[in-house]
């Protein structure tokens, strides 16, 4: 139900209601006057009459101008005259002899020695006040007509101030949640309505703003998403991949790898050898975060790979060559790995002529982020020892699953700045 006519059914019948009921206490009003007048009619004539003992010409004179029914003379000798109170009397309204309701009026009449010698009488018949008073009610009902009129009309020209803003801004309102922000609502009206389109206007302006941040905040997170997600593909492509694709049996290597919002890219590749007694390894870690860095990455790698640039393009890199001929182990780069010795169950010393190695001997490289993680390579040498020294003789799954379950425990006590990279290595055939 609109609000127009809300307020039509609310406050119609009640000033209906009210007018009609001041239009009933003005009738009963205005008829208690209108007796009240003829009955003043009444005494005037009479007490007039009494006192003037008129010709029937005046009396007919005095009649026609009071408008009453009948004056006249009532002798003493006037059967049941003693009935009659011989003061100026009205009497209630009566029937008469013809059938007519009247009210008559009494005075005495005074000779000259002051002895009451007769009545004066007037007479009205009711019907002269019935019309007084109809053509009274007939006023009184055409201006509470015309009242109501002027009021249902003033309650109209109200309902349709307030409900006309107020529809608009149910409009506005449906505009907005459709999705049009940032228009203005022009309202006029009432003081209340003003405001509460200023406050949808600011509502709408404060939406307007927060929708195109969204959208901005939503565009941006797609776009890192969409290079995030880049990022981890070209991630497994340069590192899980290749270690899936090799088929060497001179070592098997595990992954252990723990991602950070901000990727860096880490390479291991293994450059098949003319000498099947060479078995070659080859990791590089990208300079920047992201995809960019590993884009960057991988083009110099394919460069270096082609010939066009040595080994330092590459920035931090490490290369291993296992001579199984010889059983040595040769290091070249920015990285020194740990080599675990299966035998004598502890890590072999640096040497640039290369370590001789054996059967079941584990290898192990890493990136920079583990060194952050553990801020002190000698903390990470301490890790790997001791669970190598439990664990290495059952091979290299449970090796590595152990150090999963090490590393695990670390990351989830500190927030990771970079990616953890640890690749295990385990010496098939040496």
């Amino acid at each position: 139900m609109k609000i127009r006519t809300r307020l039509l059914l609310f406050l119609l019948p009640t000033l209906v209601c009210s007018i009609a009921l001041v239009s009933i206490l003005l009738s009963y009003n205005w008829y208690r006057e209108i007796v009240e007048g003829f009955q003043t009619r009444l005494k005037a004539a009479v007490i007039t009459t009494a006192m003037l003992q008129p010709s029937e010409e005046t009396l007919k004179i005095i009649r026609d101008r009071l408008e009453v029914t009948d004056l006249y003379h009532v002798p003493l000798n006037t059967p049941n005259i003693d009935t009659i109170p011989k003061q100026l009397h009205i009497t209630p309204i009566y029937k008469a002899k013809d059938g007519n309701k009247v009210m008559t009026g009494f005075a005495p009449i005074h000779d000259s020695n002051g002895h009451i010698s007769g009545l004066m009488a007037a007479d009205i018949n009711v019907s002269l006040i019935d019309n007084k008073f109809h053509e009274s009610l007939y006023l009184i009902l055409i201006c509470a007509g015309v009242t109501i009129l002027i009021v249902v009309a003033t309650l109209f020209v109200i309902a349709n101030k307030i409900s006309i803003p107020v529809a608009r801004l149910n409009n506005s309102a449906l505009a907005i949640a459709a999705g049009q922000y940032g228009e203005s609502i022009p309202v006029r009206g009432p003081k209340e309505i003003v405001e509460l389109a200023n406050t949808l206007n600011t509502m709408s302006e404060c939406l307007h703003e927060n929708i195109n941040r969204l959208k901005d905040n939503s565009f941006l997170r797609e776009r890192m998403y969409g290079e995030y997600e880049s990022a981890m593909l070209l991630q497994h492509m340069m590192l899980q991949k290749n270690i899936d694709d090799c088929r060497s049996d001179a070592v098997a290597v595990k992954s252990i790898t723990f991602f950070s919002e901000s990727p860096r890219g880490l390479l291991l590749d293994f450059p098949k050898q003319k000498d099947s007694h060479r078995f070659l390894i080859h990791m590089a870690e990208a300079e920047e975060d992201g995809f960019e860095g590993m884009y960057q990455l991988l083009t110099k790698y394919k460069l270096f790979q082609e010939g066009a640039y040595e080994s330092t393009i590459l920035g931090q890199n490490t290369t291993l060559l296992l001579d199984r001929s010889t059983s040595t182990l040769k290091i070249q780069g920015s990285h020194e790995p740990f080599i675990w010795s299966l035998s004598q169950k502890q890590f072999y010393s640096p040497s640039e002529n290369g370590i001789v190695i054996e059967s079941g001997d584990y290898l192990f490289l890493f990136n920079r982020g583990l060194i952050t993680l553990y801020q002190d390579p000698l903390r990470l040498k301490e890790l790997l020892s001791k669970v190598l020294k439990v664990f290495a003789a059952e091979g290299l799954e449970t090796t590595a699953a152990m150090l999963h379950k090490e590393l695990s425990f670390a990351t989830r006590r500190k927030e990771l700045e970079e990616d953890i990279h640890l690749l295990s290595f385990q010496i098939l055939n040496a």
